[in-house]
């Protein structure tokens, strides 16, 4: 009887029945989970699919009932709309891929309503939860920064997610799901990362609901502070990635390392995506690292650029290498198995005119790539020819200039290198120089080909005098007097000479 008393009350004396579908629309949806889900869901249910090993974060377990996203009470199950956003929106940044657009609404609906029957959960008395109430959002207000900041600290958010919000709190490191696997707390840097949605409105619900089976808790707290800490968290980042195609090196007058990122002050941000690396053995199916920004510098003599990243933890002992865990080169396998973090930039030895490109995992025997190398637990940074992942030697008379700090979740690293060298990349102005780049992130492991790559980009070296506008102005209406004259002379000429040949 006490068990009975302490239960919500709402689960005794509901007479809503649990909304199970028909049997035909479980049936159909089956179809769709053996064909779709199953690979990393499991045949049934239970989070133990065949691409289970190599995904992050690990696929949910539907037959315990715990689901993170909901927009019901802490502890509760979500409701049928609930399963079917998380399937039509996906995760963002996961394996899980958003089914909009590629399974219908009604697909969507007949699989939410199978994915109910791993767990008798749905069909008892807990079968019909409670649902949060989620107001409308007010407008964005700047007048609450302040006040969601003191909220943040206060509820110990810092923690987690880092005192800049970048994923990097003292306890990120050690937090896990309720399956022992380790979570990763959100940059709320990121929005569009946000797995539970990224509006005003999919903020309240999070910290509302909680994230079950999550160490993310629900928070009670008065209204006014629900949207001070919504702003303050909106305020963190931009709207979207915006990620580009293109970087360009702007021209200062000396390049000079020891100035940091006031270097780079008037240089023009570039963000590029960092995706796995997952067509070689050694594979990173979800890297720890998803995007890169790239400012560019130059002067007379030489070029520098800017590389800046999130970072859960910095990773300082240890080494890492492009060749580590090599086969045939047993000398880069690390005995310890302690890998630190690092950064690469890459650019093709040769540029060649037009579109053609080496191969962007470290090039190729036809077209080497020079790889600006870091090893962030080492002193500056190695110049690497690569003709491939098995290829990768030291480059010969080739230097490069490198620090790093790492602060608040944020890796800055600056390398510096000659402009125009006899060998090796050149950045002359008004050229286009491609550029990848790769991140191996140590926390998880990341060495040899198991790390974060980008594709091919490209760095615009911007000319370092720009012609005024009002001389090839000039130019041209000297050019268009000339032209005038010349038509007049010729008018004239004509005229007179047939006259003449009247008068003869």
């Amino acid at each position: 009887m006490l068990i009975g008393l302490a239960l919500p009350a709402a689960v005794w004396a509901q007479d809503a029945e649990p909304d199970l579908g028909t049997e035909a629309q479980r049936e159909a949806g089956r179809a769709v989970y053996d064909q779709k889900c199953a690979q990393c869901h499991g045949p049934e249910g239970a989070g133990d699919g065949i691409a289970t090993p190599y995904v992050r974060p690990a696929p949910r377990d539907f037959t315990g009932g715990i689901f993170k996203f909901r927009s019901t009470q802490s502890g509760e199950l979500p409701t049928t709309e609930d399963i079917r956003r998380s399937i039509r929106e996906g995760m963002p940044y996961t394996s899980m891929p958003a089914w909009k657009g590629i399974l219908s609404e009604q697909q969507i609906t007949n699989l939410a309503y199978y994915l109910k029957t791993f767990t008798d959960d749905f069909s008892g008395p807990y079968g019909v939860p409670e649902e949060a109430v989620i107001p409308r959002p007010p407008g964005f207000d700047e007048g609450h920064l302040a006040r969601g900041r003191e909220v943040f600290m206060e509820n110990q958010c810092a923690d987690c997610h880092g005192d800049q919000g970048r994923g990097d709190g003292p306890s990120a490191p050690t937090l896990e799901d309720q399956w022992g696997f380790h979570i990763r707390p959100a940059d709320l840097t990121k929005r569009w990362t946000f797995r539970n949605g990224q509006t005003r409105q999919d903020i309240y619900r999070t910290f509302t609901t909680g994230l079950d089976g999550s160490p993310m808790p629900s928070y009670d707290m008065p209204e006014e502070d629900r949207w001070a800490l919504v702003d303050y968290v909106w305020s963190l980042s931009r709207d979207e990635a915006g990620y580009d195609q293109l970087a360009l090196a702007a021209p200062v007058p000396e390049v000079d390392l020891s100035r940091g990122e006031a270097l780079f002050a008037e240089a023009q941000p570039a963000y590029f995506p960092v995706v796995g690396q997952i067509i070689d053995p050694g594979r990173s199916f979800y890297p720890g690292v998803n995007g890169v920004e790239l400012k560019a510098v130059y002067d007379d003599d030489d070029v520098a650029f800017l590389v800046i990243w999130h970072d859960m933890t910095a990773e300082t002992s240890g080494r890492n290498h492009p060749t580590m865990d090599a086969p045939d080169d047993p000398a880069a396998v690390d005995s310890a198995g302690t890998f630190s973090d690092a950064i690469a930039l890459q650019f093709p030895e040769t540029v060649r005119p037009g579109v053609e490109k080496p191969y962007f995992l470290f090039g190729d025997a036809k077209n080497p790539v020079h790889l600006w190398h870091a090893d962030l637990a080492a002193d500056g940074a190695t110049v690497l020819t690569g003709r491939g992942q098995d290829d990768i030697q030291p480059t010969d008379g080739a230097a490069v200039e490198m620090t790093a700090r790492y602060e608040d979740g944020r890796w800055v690293a600056l390398f510096r290198a000659p402009r125009l060298p006899e060998a090796g990349p050149r950045f002359e102005e008004e050229t286009f120089v491609p550029v990848a780049v790769s991140v191996w992130d140590g926390f998880y492991r990341e060495r040899g080909p198991k790390r974060g790559i980008t594709s091919w980009y490209s760095v615009y070296v911007e000319p370092a005098q720009t012609q005024s506008a009002a001389i090839p102005m000039a130019k041209w209406a000297l050019i268009v007097l000339l032209g005038e004259l010349l038509v007049v002379g010729l008018v004239r000429w004509r005229a007179k000479r047939r006259r003449e040949t009247v008068v003869a």
